[in-house]
């Protein structure tokens, strides 16, 4: 993910997960499941468009739980249910390399990285999400991402 990235979208519904609400933030909506997130980012809580958690974070972060998702499922699967609720029938997804870290790189401000191990866990996670919501198209835009749940595409082909 990065800046030149985010502003190729700016003029079309988007959704950010985690830190990219930094260089999107006009997007529609943020996603972040973490309460730890939530606290080591107070910044976030002053986002100009809706944000969602499944935990109850306040200041204007709306709870969205579902028997799909919970507290336990990661930020990338929020963002696509979240986009699903808001009528989305076509998802892009950048950004989503799936690796072991964040565009950024490894958080520095006590927030845990994510495991190789629990990474399996998050490919899992897209993967329930993708089978149970098989009417909407998702389209990975994301050159060399691990993530399979969805058709690769390339965004200046879909856009």
């Amino acid at each position: 993910m990065s800046q030149a990235v985010a502003d190729s979208v700016r003029g079309h519904k988007v959704g950010v997960v985690n830190n990219c609400f930094e260089l999107a933030p006009w997007a529609d909506f943020l996603a972040a499941t973490d309460v730890k997130w939530w606290l080591r980012h107070p910044q976030a809580r002053k986002f100009a468009g809706r944000k969602f958690s499944p935990n109850r974070i306040g200041d204007g972060v709306e709870q969205m739980r579902t028997a799909r998702i919970t507290s336990a499922c990661n930020s990338g699967v929020l963002a696509l249910e979240c986009a699903r609720r808001m009528g989305a029938k076509r998802i892009l997804l950048l950004g989503f390399d799936m690796g072991l870290g964040h565009y950024f790189g490894q958080y520095t401000n006590g927030l845990g990285n994510t495991t190789k191990e629990r990474r399996v866990v998050h490919h899992a996670q897209f993967a329930v999400w993708a089978k149970a919501n098989r009417d909407i198209e998702v389209l990975n835009c994301t050159p060399g991402s691990a993530l399979q749940a969805f058709p690769m595409a390339r965004i200046e082909d879909v856009l």
